[in-house]
């Protein structure tokens, strides 16, 4: 009877290790993401929105010289070259830099091949996390404070652009990034419209 009792006890010793350590397990997977490297300015390679799964490298753009000016004068950001990746604004303020709108798009396609999905305005909410893992090994996060949906392109875009002063490059850093929403305009080959979400830095 000893022996079965010493067995028993040490049964339960393994089972309640175990368990404690399946737990643990748990909570680190349920916990919140590991701490970057402390933001230091720098050029973004890759973004990430690990709410709604983008996760996608980063190329610099200039500007649409052919696109809608805003009220300003100032022509609309032009789309990076490839649909996976996101577009960076390189004339504009860099990441972790504490002045001035860092400048971002992309691609949504409706075959799913682009870096962004039809979804993106229904899915991308106030309160989500942006990472921009930059060039230096840092990182840079945003916490998304304002998201506008499906906003007209053609002239509700560029008096937004103006009138919040979107493309600022005074002031304290934030992050902007846009991408097309809408209806598709068969005829004209575009989305009707442009979802344009706003973020400030989040100490890391």
């Amino acid at each position: 009877m000893r022996t079965i009792a010493v067995l028993l006890a040490v049964v339960g010793v393994v089972l309640v290790v175990g368990d404690l350590r399946s737990r643990a397990g748990l909570d680190v997977a349920l916990g919140p993401r590991p701490l970057a490297a402390p933001c230091q300015p720098g050029a973004p390679a890759r973004m990430s929105i690990p709410a709604i799964g983008v996760d996608a490298p980063v190329e610099t753009i200039g500007l649409d010289r052919r696109g809608t000016l805003d009220a300003s004068g100032r022509a609309p950001l032009a789309a990076p070259v490839d649909q996976r990746k996101v577009g960076w604004y390189a004339d504009g303020p860099k990441p972790g830099s504490g002045t001035g709108t860092v400048l971002t798009n992309g691609h949504t396609y409706r075959d799913g091949s682009a870096v962004f999905q039809q979804d993106f305005p229904t899915r991308v909410q106030v309160g989500q996390e942006v990472d921009l893992v930059l060039d230096n090994g840092t990182t840079c996060r945003y916490r998304i404070t304002t998201v506008w949906r499906d906003v007209d392109a053609t002239n509700g875009y560029p008096q937004l652009v103006a009138g919040q002063g979107l493309y600022d490059q005074t002031g304290p850093e934030r992050l902007f990034l846009e991408t097309c929403s809408g209806p598709w305009l068969t005829s004209e080959r575009r989305f009707e419209d442009i979802t344009v979400v706003l973020a400030t830095p989040v100490a890391t």
